[in-house]
């Protein structure tokens, strides 16, 4: 019911907005000769602060356009998806999901965030009459049902920046944005997003490769609404005729945020690594002692790392997200650990010895060695995993390879 309420909201914009400005069809590329003539719309840029789930944890981005003839207050939101369309995990993981542009009550945007208990903060456009209409033209066409799909890209063609294009493409001149931080990486602003989410953080940078650990510019930092919210209080639109005017006329909170970041866990993805550093550390001493490997454990420990391997792999070679296609990470966690372990199994029960074993513990010997000079930069508790693994990979090379040497003597 609250779906179909806000789209006949919606729909009676569209159509009063239509029947006034009597400029149905306007084709994009005549919006700067052919724009509605309504002289009362105002356009502002919405910024939700971070919310509880994995999703909402960078904010929002959205458009509101209000036109005090019609009395009408609309949201135009580019961060929509159905989760209904036709395998969308699997398109999902493929990056090749399609979000859209979709239009909703003011009232309704606000009590959903309110409901969320995240923040708004709305920043009045300084647009002259001619570009507020040029802006709420490009947007209704862009809500057609034939153009309100494109291909999102979480870093490079998100919610954030479309609604930052979209304004751009109304103004007249360009927007000058003048608060940008040099030398700042993606893999820093995400980690600064999740400070309070460490098992998230760690996720992401385990799936994120090199891309995302160069220095970026103004523009692909402005993917963060956080940051995007940042550069609009800042920047200028340097007008065709040389004049200059701020990117923002009025800034309000017309929201504050109720939901608070809980604190993080003590046990953090280090904690817990290192715990299992210990753990197995104290089961190789046993094993040298007895002069006999526990082969649950390293067959245990080959299992989890290919299934890791599983989603790594698969992103790095056959998603479109950004950043997933130069993950160094990509040379240890692979589906091969798998086949290992079957081998593993295999040379135990066949009393014969494992070549590979010694091929293993130098392949994790020099990942950890290198990880250091790698242009991708990894979560600290990374290390302590390689570490892990190669500790174990020396054990049972070694014992295996002992033992072997024994029997043939």
């Amino acid at each position: 019911m609250a779906w179909f309420k806000r789209h006949i909201f919606l729909m009676a914009f569209l159509l009063t907005h239509f029947a006034v400005s009597a400029q149905d069809g306007v084709a994009a590329d005549t919006l700067q000769t052919k724009v509605p003539s309504l002289d009362s719309v105002q356009v502002s840029i919405l910024t939700c602060t971070p919310g509880a789930d994995l999703y909402a944890k960078f904010g929002h981005t959205a458009l509101r356009v209000q036109d005090f003839t019609l009395q009408k207050d609309v949201v135009f939101n580019y961060g929509c998806f159905n989760y209904n369309s036709d395998n969308f995990v699997w398109k999902f993981l493929l990056g090749q999901t399609d979000y859209l542009l979709d239009g909703e009550a003011f009232d309704y945007f606000m009590y959903r965030y309110r409901a969320m208990g995240n923040g708004v903060t709305e920043q009045v456009l300084n647009l002259s009459g001619e570009e507020a209409n040029r802006l709420l033209a490009l947007l209704l066409i862009n809500l057609k049902p034939e153009n309100q799909e494109y291909r999102y890209n979480w870093l490079y063609d998100n919610c954030t920046e479309r609604a930052r294009d979209m304004v751009e493409k109304a103004v007249d001149g360009k927007v000058v944005y003048e608060k940008a931080a040099e030398g700042t990486t993606v893999r820093q602003m995400l980690r600064a997003c999740l400070k309070t989410s460490p098992w998230a953080s760690f996720g992401i940078d385990m799936i994120l490769g090199e891309e995302i650990d160069h220095p970026v510019d103004k523009r692909v930092q402005m993917f963060l609404p956080a940051f995007f919210m940042g550069e609009a209080d800042e920047a200028i639109i340097e007008g065709a005729d040389d004049t200059k005017k701020q990117y923002v006329a009025e800034k309000h909170e017309l929201m504050q945020a109720t939901y608070v970041d809980e604190v993080a866990s003590v046990f953090t993805p280090m904690v817990a690594f290192v715990l299992l550093l210990a753990i197995v550390v104290c089961i190789s001493v046993y094993d040298w002692r007895r002069k006999k490997v526990s082969l649950w454990l390293d067959v245990t420990l080959a299992i989890l790392q290919g299934l890791a391997g599983v989603l790594v792999a698969f992103l790095y070679f056959f998603s479109e997200h950004s950043g997933v296609d130069s993950n160094w990470l990509v040379l240890i966690f692979n589906p091969l650990p798998l086949l290992y372990a079957v081998w593993l199994v295999i040379c135990q029960r066949r009393g014969c010895r494992n070549r590979l074993a010694v091929v293993n513990m130098a392949v994790l010997a020099a990942f950890l060695l290198t990880m250091w000079l790698c242009p991708q930069s990894f979560d600290v508790a990374m290390y302590v995993v390689v570490l892990t693994l190669l500790v174990r990979a020396t054990i049972y090379a070694a014992l295996t390879d002992k033992s072997k040497r024994n029997n043939n003597q």
